[in-house]
């Protein structure tokens, strides 16, 4: 059977783009919460609980605090003045939290992936924060997995870390679910790229700052170079065994337009950084400027005669 969309008679209401933005994350009391509030323009939890017949008026609360988060709605007191600024609300507590998971399966997932990734029982006040993530700060609850388990395997076992490493995650665009599984990809990759650089400067991966882990995936995600152009560049760079001074080399390359290990050492590198530049012959030029040293004549320097 096929379908198409019948022809509106004029009883509709806009919906923003925002919400298909966020129909890959929200779930489906959330998308529901959301036309209702468009519809009608009412935020009051009880009504909404009541006409959406939803399970309980937490459930009204999240969806309205996701959209919050996700910047459809904004939040206010009810007696502030005139153009104050809205306060948040407070967090959810944990009997709230205890209430919400029998309406909610995401939230018993987060915890249960938590206490997994930690190896241990979270707190109330951990159990707080996670879930919080979600409700408050409206992180996809993959997102949210994803994060905790990353962080979990590199040894940070709080939620201080988790949160440090999802405003991370959001600043570089991560929202989805999708969007976290590339980005650790990507984290893995960066990875082996920063231990590959410490090879070659034979030093341990935990010497490296956070400026020269920028500027390693500088040379990789802006410069578009490999491994074979860092290693040209140590080469170049010859004892000096410095990451700021190869960044220095590569970021010069980079701004001639030179691609290719093939570019770096032909005519076009030009001067700069690239003076150190090989140049390797296919055959030996047969020329050899030591043969008879010893006897050949030493060069002086002419002095003009003098006048007479």
């Amino acid at each position: 059977m096929i379908y198409r969309l019948k022809e509106l008679k004029g009883d509709t209401i806009p919906v923003p783009q925002l919400i298909f933005s966020k129909l890959g994350i929200a779930e489906e009391y959330n998308v529901r919460v959301a036309l209702y509030v468009l519809a009608t323009g009412i935020t009051d939890p009880e009504k909404i609980c009541a006409d959406l017949k939803l399970r309980s008026k937490i459930t009204a609360e999240s969806a309205l605090a996701f959209w919050a988060g996700a910047g459809l709605l904004e939040r206010y007191e009810e007696n502030a003045a005139p153009g104050e600024e809205p306060t948040a609300p407070a967090p959810m507590t944990w009997a709230e939290i205890a209430a919400a998971s029998r309406t909610d399966p995401m939230i018993s997932s987060l915890i249960d992936c938590a206490q997994t990734s930690f190896a241990r029982p979270l707190t109330h006040p951990e159990m707080e924060k996670l879930v919080n993530f979600y409700v408050q700060d409206a992180y996809a609850p993959e997102t949210v997995m994803l994060c905790v388990a990353y962080v979990a395997s590199r040894g940070k076992r709080t939620m201080g870390a988790v949160s440090h490493e999802l405003k991370v995650w959001r600043a570089e665009g991560v929202e989805t679910g999708e969007q976290a599984d590339a980005h650790l990809q990507l984290l893995a990759l960066r990875t082996q790229r920063e231990q590959y650089v410490c090879g070659l400067l034979n030093i341990s991966d935990t010497e490296l700052t956070l400026g020269g882990r920028k500027a390693i995936a500088r040379w990789y995600e802006v410069y578009g170079y490999d491994d074979a152009m860092v290693q040209e560049a140590a080469i170049q760079a010859g004892p000096k065994r410095d990451l700021w001074y190869w960044n220095s080399i590569l970021k010069t390359w980079n701004a001639k337009g030179l691609r290719t290990i093939h570019d770096v050492r032909g005519p076009v590198a030009g001067a700069g950084a690239s003076r150190n530049l090989r140049v390797d012959r296919a055959e030996p030029s047969g020329n050899d400027f030591l043969k008879n040293a010893v006897r050949r004549r030493p060069l002086r320097k002419k002095t003009d005669a003098p006048a007479e």
